[in-house]
């Protein structure tokens, strides 16, 4: 005997999603099916991503056009680059960090068909100028793509000290790996960005 329908669907849905496999899905569509308010309060959250976009100025996740960060004007004039939305929420999470944000998404990767036009040059040139920014720190993954990337982004920028958060991060992470401390002390011990 077939499992029903939706059943499949949605063990096919779930199985989708990264780091969830077929074991996972078929026990979390067997749990939702026997949990009737659990699956309501889930299909209401995801209804509710669609109220998601993206900030027009840093690219962060939020709802409406300008994030937090942005429409805070007691934020410090420094930004640090992520690679993506999660990255900032750890930062924040830190509390020790009262800059900006920009969100890039991508990194430079030929191999993974990702060119320099998937990165927003263009626009982060018009953030750095729209918030009189002072300082860029770069906080990408401590690899190839990542160094490749910061070089793209900030080539051609004069006037703006560049820095990058020191390599004591493991090679090939990101920071949204670290810890509060250790975030909290690479942000702190930032340095020169050569070009």
């Amino acid at each position: 005997m077939n499992p029903p329908k939706p059943y499949i669907k949605l063990r096919e849905a779930l199985n989708s999603l990264p780091e969830i496999g077929p074991i996972t899905a078929e026990r979390l569509v067997q749990y939702l099916i026997f949990n009737r308010e659990k699956r309501e309060n889930l299909i209401s959250s995801l209804r509710e991503l669609d109220r998601i976009g993206l900030c027009k100025f840093c690219g962060m996740i939020c709802e409406g056009e300008i994030c937090e960060v942005c429409a805070d004007e007691d934020r410090e004039n420094v930004v640090l680059v992520v690679r993506s939305p999660f990255e900032v929420f750890r930062v924040e999470d830190s509390g020790k960090y009262k800059g900006r944000y920009f969100v890039i998404y991508h990194l430079i990767s030929p191999s993974e068909g990702i060119s320099a036009e998937k990165i927003p040059k263009e626009k982060f040139e018009k953030f750095l100028e729209n918030f009189k920014i002072s300082e860029i720190i770069i906080g990408l993954p401590n690899d190839v793509k990542g160094e490749v990337t910061a070089y793209f982004l900030v080539e051609g920028i004069k006037g703006i000290k560049i820095s990058k958060l020191p390599s004591g991060i493991p090679r090939g992470e990101d920071i949204s790996s670290l810890d509060p401390y250790t975030l909290y002390e690479a942000l702190t011990n930032r340095v020169p960005f050569e070009l």
